[in-house]
């Protein structure tokens, strides 16, 4: 019994160290971030909310802002980010009835200044009349470099 005890109790306390040094990452890269994709402007915005967790968003040239409200933030051994979306949705009151359930975005090469954005399967389509499907396209390999005023 005292064994399972220890187990439960080491594993434990790696599971907080592990979520302290994924938030101690998110807070270094929190800020605004600029790129580009198929040569038009996108930001992405890093925010950490009151309750200590983080907000995703990505706003493009035509300033329609996509926001990640809830997810799952973890690593790999390739130290990069993933973001497991598990809620997020289009500002336009336009699309209130699209939700989005899944997704991942994977953060990258990360530096104080730059990293690079994947963006993967968000999902599912949404569907507003028998024609017209809103949805948030895959980016791959975006390279972003942080806002100035941000640092």
């Amino acid at each position: 019994m005292k064994n399972i005890l220890i187990i439960i109790f080491f594993f434990a306390f790696c599971n907080c160290n592990f979520a302290q040094t994924v938030h101690e990452s998110m807070s270094k890269i929190s800020g605004t971030w600029a790129g580009e994709v198929e040569e038009h402007p996108l930001t992405f915005e890093i925010v950490e909310n009151k309750s200590g967790s983080f907000i995703f968003s990505f706003i493009n040239f035509q300033n329609e802002k996509f926001t990640i409200q809830k997810s799952d933030i973890t690593t790999n051994d390739k130290k990069q980010l993933i973001v497991n979306i598990k809620e997020a949705k289009f500002s336009s009151s336009n699309y209130d009835k699209c939700i989005f359930s899944k997704g991942t975005i994977t953060l990258s090469d990360l530096s104080e200044s730059s990293m690079k954005l994947n963006l993967d399967s968000v999902g599912p389509n949404c569907f507003l009349s028998y024609d017209v499907i809103m949805n948030m396209p895959d980016i791959r390999t975006v390279t972003l470099t942080k806002d100035k005023q941000t640092k």
